[in-house]
């Protein structure tokens, strides 16, 4: 998924939630009915602002730290980011922690609202897709290293120099010249006596 694309998701599923729950704050989350001494029916209902007065202000903070966390860059909006989550989730507990013997609608609203701003903040929590790839650098082949690379160390050179210089020496070369060209198909040996014998013995 595109980065703008996610962000843009979020922000959206954070602004629903928040939206849903400052909405549900205000209205009627328990609703009771009674009796009171003078045999008149009565009834009594709270407020999600009375039964968690701290709930729409987390709300609110759960949106502008989502708001500057997807704004901001680097550490500074990874913080943003990280605090919206723990932000919604506090407010969702809170909800939770106040909940009515009967709840109304509302009180769901505003669980649901919490619930789903949270869900916004982990995505735009998420890393961004692609990687480094994101800021324009292509990928290629890759380089190769030398399968042999020489030796650092300068007895390490010296001995295989000196390995060489046998190996060449055995083949009846001298090492301090260039490797010999092959001989051809028409080429004589040497004989004993160090002169070419033309018939190849």
């Amino acid at each position: 998924m595109a980065d703008p694309r996610r962000r843009a998701r979020a922000l959206a599923l954070t602004l629903v939630g928040a939206g849903a729950s400052l909405l549900a704050v205000g209205q009627p989350w328990s609703v009771q009915q009674g009796v009171d001494p003078a045999g008149v029916a009565v009834q009594e209902s709270w407020t999600g602002q009375d039964l968690a007065p701290g709930v729409a202000a987390l709300v609110l903070l759960v949106v502008v730290t989502s708001v500057v966390g997807l704004v901001w860059r680097g550490t500074a909006g990874l913080l943003a980011r990280s605090a919206a989550v723990v932000t919604a989730l506090v407010a969702t507990v809170m909800v939770l922690g106040v909940r009515p013997d009967a709840p109304t609608a509302w009180w769901w609203i505003a669980l649901g609202g919490a619930v789903l701003a949270g869900l916004g903040a982990v995505l735009a929590l998420r890393p961004r897709a692609g990687g480094a790839r994101g800021h324009g650098a292509t990928t290629g082949p890759e380089v190769l290293a030398d399968p042999v690379p020489a030796p650092a160390d300068p007895h390490e050179r010296a001995r295989r120099s000196q390995d060489a210089a046998w190996s060449a020496l055995s083949a009846g070369e001298d090492p301090t010249l260039g490797p010999r060209p092959a001989p051809g198909p028409g080429a004589g040996t040497m004989s004993d006596e160090g002169q070419v014998d033309p018939s190849g013995r």
